[in-house]
């Protein structure tokens, strides 16, 4: 029997680089957002791809914003499929029953509540977000509370600063919690996605919606001449994720994970920063659009809180589960 060396040691090489560990390749990733595009967070996702394309590992960035891709409930399939990346949107109990525990209301009551959620990865709300959407196929990243959640309408309802029939319609995103919550209040509710919400108060199909935070009434509706009060209830977090389809984010190697990991928790922490910070001039411009804004003494505030907390919360457990309220309640 006779030997070709050149062509032994060949196949030796090769079965020597096919039996190695696997270095992960140069990668594009598709990131997808959802807030309109004049949206200051848009800018910080901005700096954030800047800070993984600049690391030199690999990685670069195709960045849609403002819905071009989806929805936020699309938008979560779409990651868990692996037709998009990455993604910088709400999340919503449609997927999954337990995520309605962000919609606990008046679960945060002050900025430091807020930063020690989005500024801690540790964080009780961040471990139950990132255990349950392990579950679906997704990495959570970083969660961003953009301050708390108030009302849009194009009317002034009945009774805003108490309880009682308000005669009027809001628009409420998919929380069994949320909706509770507008009917102690005294409103009639229709839920619908966010992308519906808009175009439904454009049109009158309902006066307004519980959905916003000043910055987002003033981008998403005043912007475009569309309603008129805002009813600054703080009853809810403003949340959005930077999430990401988890068997994508597991072929990086340690090094790229390294970095999306670092710039998606700045870039949430700095979100949520910002956006507190710019929470009194984006009210002035509310009212510089002619808008009415509804505030609340402490007392009144106190009194709303304590009848919803009275008659919402004792339905939690039905609906995220009695472990997560026991996690949430330390």
């Amino acid at each position: 029997m006779s030997f070709n060396l050149k062509t032994t040691f060949a196949g030796l090489a090769f079965l020597a680089a096919s039996s190695a560990p696997a270095l992960a390749a140069d990668v594009t990733l598709k990131l997808a957002g959802t807030l309109p595009e004049a949206h200051q967070s848009n800018r910080v996702l901005e700096d954030m791809i800047a800070e993984i394309e600049g690391a030199d590992v690999g990685i670069s960035i195709q960045f849609f914003p403002a819905g071009q891709l989806g929805s936020g409930e699309e938008l979560l399939d779409d990651a868990k499929f692996g037709n998009v990346d990455m993604v910088h949107a709400s999340v919503y109990a449609v997927a999954d029953p337990r995520i309605d525990f962000q919609s606990l209301p008046f679960l945060a009551g002050s900025i430091e509540d807020i930063r020690e959620i989005t500024g801690n990865p540790d964080a009780e709300y961040n471990k139950i977000f990132a255990e349950i959407l392990e579950q679906h196929g997704i990495m959570h990243l970083s969660t961003i509370i953009e301050g708390l959640v108030g009302a849009v309408s194009t009317k002034m309802p009945d009774n805003p600063r108490g309880l009682g029939d308000q005669g009027t319609t809001l628009r409420v995103w998919s929380s069994q919690l949320a909706k509770s919550t507008l009917e102690v209040l005294g409103y009639q509710t229709v839920t619908m996605a966010w992308a519906e919400a808009f175009p439904a108060v454009q049109a009158g199909t309902v006066d307004g919606a519980m959905c916003c935070t000043p910055e987002l009434a003033l981008t998403a509706f005043a912007a475009s001449d569309v309603g008129s009060v805002y009813i600054d209830y703080a009853a809810f977090n403003e949340n959005q994720l930077i999430y990401m389809n988890m068997g994508k984010f597991q072929q990086l190697s340690d090094e790229q994970m390294a970095v999306v990991m670092k710039a998606a928790r700045t870039a949430g922490k700095r979100m949520s920063d910002e956006a507190y910070d710019r929470t009194a001039s984006v009210v002035e411009q509310l009212r510089e659009k002619n808008w009415e804004i509804v505030e609340f003494t402490p007392e009144e505030r106190a009194a709303i809180k304590e009848t919803v907390v009275a008659q919402v919360w004792p339905s939690v457990a039905d609906v995220v589960g009695q472990d997560i309220l026991d996690r949430l309640s330390k």
